[in-house]
């Protein structure tokens, strides 16, 4: 068996395969914590008209749960190429996983207010800019990486332009989210959610139009 890719962090070695571990452990728990603020019907009432009336929330659930997905996936793709750590990127690792431990809360309050209509408009900016810090924090690992090189596999190395020129959208994306508030707090979920479509899709390849 190969030995892992480690670095030295104040004398104990950590592998990328540990900080993967632990990312992929926070995730999920962001991803869980979503559906908390899912209300059941209470016992008596019209399960129907109940459902009808968290329907904002369930939009805002799936939204958000497909978001944190999609952070995961890519996250697991960035660090397929990383070959070790060093002190900086665990930092800005960490910092990532405190934002996506936190959509869980804009995401609450931007289902509550689409429910009463009450500051729907505050809720969905404060919920857009929420997701374009955690994706900015995702472009400053691509960023740290493209000034450290010798972190990455020698083909992604070459590469690493293209990816960071990939992931600078996601914040300019987002910042689409914001404005839409202005327009209706609904259209801020449908943006976000064909942002998150946008990345699901895979990168071209090398040599194809960006």
């Amino acid at each position: 068996m190969a030995d892992l890719p480690d670095v030295q962090v104040g004398g104990t070695a950590f592998s990328t395969t540990r900080v993967e571990a632990f990312s992929d452990g926070i995730i999920a728990i962001a991803a869980t914590l979503l559906v908390i603020e899912l209300r059941p019907p209470a016992p008596g009432e019209n399960v129907w008209l109940a459902l009808r009336h968290e329907l904002p929330s369930i939009a805002a659930f799936g939204v958000s749960f497909l978001t944190i997905l999609i952070f995961w996936v890519n996250h697991h793709a960035l660090f397929a190429v990383v070959r070790r750590v060093d002190r900086g990127l665990l930092f800005l690792n960490g910092f990532l996983l405190l934002c996506i431990s936190f959509v869980s809360f804009p995401t609450a309050v931007l289902g509550r207010a689409l429910q009463t209509g009450d500051f729907a408009g505050s809720a969905a900016v404060f919920y857009a800019v929420v997701l374009a810090l955690t994706s900015a924090s995702f472009t400053a690992i691509w960023a740290y990486l493209r000034a450290h090189p010798a972190l990455l596999d020698p083909v992604a190395a070459a590469n690493i332009a293209r990816s960071l020129r990939r992931s600078l959208r996601g914040p300019l994306l987002y910042v689409l989210a914001i404005a839409a508030a202005a327009v209706d707090a609904s259209v801020t979920l449908v943006v976000v959610a064909l942002v998150a479509a946008y990345f699901a899709l895979p990168p071209r390849r090398a040599g194809s139009p960006t």
